[in-house]
């Protein structure tokens, strides 16, 4: 792929990348309905099949949006939101609207539109076309696999990932603050984005002191808060997750393999855009090396970045879940569309529309609206779950039903009592001990610190037993990863 500085004369319409400023156009509102218009029909394909971790994000945005509760119950005050802020946004749209579900649509358009915006502003300023942007964006939007995660963070994510670029690019230390803080909040491990892009843009070292802050000012007050009122800065999903440490031969070094068996198509469209960027990368990286591309070297610490994320999680040893793998899908696109901007125009437009249309071909043939996720790991749809949950409502009233393992489309739909881990922090003491138990000095300290201000509290007692058993019965339910399966409901005496 030949660079911008080097084809500029052939590339109409845009700047190059040796200095020279960007020409100024319009047609941006186009752009934004078009990317708009596309993310509807995204979320309208898969608003009924949300798997069940998205079902948990949208009980927490219910309950804080209806009853200014922070918990996965009613009746429990929870710490297991991973992405504090995504329950924020989703909460304050739920008590406009009224409808976590559309609350949760809405945010996905204009999250995505965000992206589109923030990552059009970065390319002008990077001297590429502005519809590097848009690209990046639909590419983004139609990736299978980030489809399958549509209710967890990975939309805002992605917006977000867009902010911290274009600091990047303008190497503004206040915004790149801003940017920063938000991610942590979002999810702490994006961080590693946060940190390649630290230290790969030197320019923003001169001004440590206000990204610094304003990262604190973001960032701080929720931790602190939560680390006070909840007794755990951190989420106990960080416990929960590692307590889950593989699948037998399975871990995330090489779990996307483990999808291919079972979604192959998905994988591979999933796959195109962001292996496009790893093969770019070496190739920028060389270039920069020779002070070549400066000006796309944004987009590659994107790219740099989501190869650290996948290091990072693949060192930590948790299980493949799929929307683990999101970041680094995101940030290899990113950079593949900073390098078709960058590329001679036709040849880029050629290679963008085809990865678009293989997303939205997948996407159809699907199935339209989805009744399940393109990539998912549950051992039901949404439907099935939705279905039985309410039964499971009406069955156990004011009781307390023990979850038989997966939780959050149940609790959504049931509105009663589902407990475990996730929705009762009376089961937390037992998984932290274990924790603390195989963790290493430094990182038990930490634990240690976290949970300074926890105070533990018994268990909720259980009346009604949720279990899973193989085979059809009269909760029947089913999925293409775990076959067929039902559900009974058993009342505990005493």
């Amino acid at each position: 792929m030949r660079i911008a500085e080097e084809v500029a004369p052939a590339i109409r319409g845009t700047a190059r990348l040796d200095g020279a400023p960007p020409r100024v156009r319009s047609g941006w509102p186009v752009w934004t309905v078009v990317v708009g218009a596309v993310a509807a029909v995204a979320f309208w394909v898969v608003h009924e099949a949300l798997i069940d971790d998205s079902y948990i994000t949208l009980s927490y945005a219910r309950n804080l949006a209806f009853h200014g509760h922070w918990g996965l119950i009613s009746g429990e005050v929870s710490n297991s939101a991973t992405a504090p802020l995504n329950v924020l946004v989703l909460a304050a749209f739920t008590a406009v609207l009224r409808q976590p579900v559309v609350a949760l649509g809405v945010v996905f358009v204009l999250a995505n539109i965000a992206l589109a915006l923030l990552l059009r502003a970065a390319a002008r300023e990077s001297g590429l076309p502005g519809w590097t942007g848009p690209l990046g964006a639909l590419l983004v939007v139609g990736n299978p696999l980030v489809l399958s995660t549509v209710g967890l963070e990975m939309t805002l994510a992605s917006a977000l990932l867009g902010l911290l670029l274009l600091a990047a690019v303008r190497c503004q230390p206040v915004l790149f603050g801003v940017a920063a803080g938000l991610l942590a909040l979002t999810r702490l491990d994006l961080a590693v984005f946060v940190l390649v892009v630290l230290i790969g843009r030197p320019g923003l070292w001169r001004g440590w002191w206000r990204w610094l802050l304003t990262a604190a000012a973001v960032a701080l007050p929720w931790f602190t808060f939560s680390w006070f009122y909840f007794g755990s800065a951190v989420p106990d999903t960080l416990v929960i997750k590692q307590l889950q440490r593989s699948w037998g031969d399975w871990d995330f070094s090489n779990g996307l393999w483990l999808y291919h068996g079972a979604y192959s198509t998905a994988v591979v469209v999933a796959l195109i855009p962001p292996l496009l960027g790893l093969v770019c990368l070496p190739v920028l990286c060389a270039m920069r090396a020779f002070r070549r591309a400066v000006r796309l070297w944004p987009w590659v610490l994107l790219g740099l970045g989501g190869v650290a994320h996948y290091y990072v999680y693949t060192l930590m040893g948790v299980p493949p879940y799929h929307w683990y793998y999101a970041p680094s899908l995101i940030g290899l696109t990113l950079l593949l569309a900073g390098a078709l901007g960058a590329a001679r125009r036709e040849l880029s437009l050629l290679l963008g529309c085809g990865l678009l249309v293989a997303q939205a071909w997948f996407a159809a043939a699907h199935g339209m609206p989805w009744r399940e996720a393109a990539i998912a790991t549950n051992w039901a749809s949404a439907a099935d779950y939705a279905r039985i949950g309410t039964e499971v409502g009406r069955q156990v009233g004011a009781g307390t039903v023990s979850s038989p393992g997966e939780i959050g489309t149940l609790a959504y739909f049931c509105e009663c009592a589902v407990v475990d881990g996730f929705s009762d922090r009376g089961y937390l003491p037992d998984q932290l001990r274990q924790r603390l138990d195989a963790a290493s000095p430094p990182v038990r300290a930490l634990l240690e610190l976290n949970y300074r201000n926890f105070t533990p509290e018994p268990p909720r007692p259980i009346t009604h037993v949720l279990r899973r058993e193989p085979g059809p019965g009269e909760w029947s339910m089913g999925s293409t990863w775990a076959g067929d399966s039902h559900l009974v409901l058993e009342r505990r005496e005493g």
